[in-house]
């Protein structure tokens, strides 16, 4: 599909049946969060993105069902990239290398504001954005601004070819900018995976 031309997805298929989405960004934000969290139980999981996620109230008649909305929502959230094949391809790639945890949506959030109001002028406190339209512009904000010059200091790889004052500088910009959740971007996206295969369990 050409989502340019044709627009964004609304819903998703289980059972040959449309289930139609909440598409703001805010609940797939929240989305993300959730399958992260390993406080809450797997019924809470599940009951907070089922409502979260989902406009209306479904009846899901077999796990079939419930495994095929998940899928779907993974879908929906991977901007209509497999989540499944991307993984696996990770897996194989023996030049594959764990990348960084370089943000979060909870603890960056004045950050990634400000940098919509300075890159495109979008007050994200009242802007209606569907989540593919937010994902790309979050993952398109131009260099010059402060959260994605707090990005690069994150992902920099401090190596020996740099002076003893760069190494000084990017240590400290690290230092600054640390996030509190030490896992890498990779270890999330394990624990993404788990609370899903878990919620499809109940």
């Amino acid at each position: 599909m050409i989502y340019l031309t044709e627009g964004l997805p609304t819903y998703v298929e289980v059972n040959h049946e449309k289930i139609e989405l909440n598409t703001d960004y805010r609940a797939w934000i929240e989305y993300e969060q959730l399958m992260l969290d390993e406080n809450k139980t797997d019924n809470e999981q599940l009951e907070k993105i089922l409502k979260v996620c989902i406009k209306d109230e479904i009846i899901l008649e077999s796990l079939e069902q419930l495994e095929e909305l998940f899928e779907g929502f993974l879908w929906f959230y991977a901007l209509g990239k497999d989540f499944k094949e991307n993984n696996n391809r990770k897996e194989e790639d023996s030049d594959y290398e764990k990348p960084s945890l370089v943000y979060s949506f909870e603890h960056d959030w004045s950050y990634i504001y400000s940098a919509f109001v300075e890159c495109y002028n979008i007050n994200l406190f009242t802007a209606n954005l569907h989540w593919w339209e937010f994902k790309s512009l979050f993952e398109s904000l131009n260099e010059k601004c402060l959260f994605s010059k707090i990005l690069s200091y994150r992902s920099m790889k401090i190596s020996s070819k740099m002076s003893k004052d760069e190494k000084k500088f990017y240590r400290n910009m690290k230092k600054i900018y640390a996030l509190p959740d030490e896992r890498t971007a990779e270890e999330k996206e394990r624990s993404f995976a788990r609370s899903m295969m878990a919620s499809m369990k109940i």
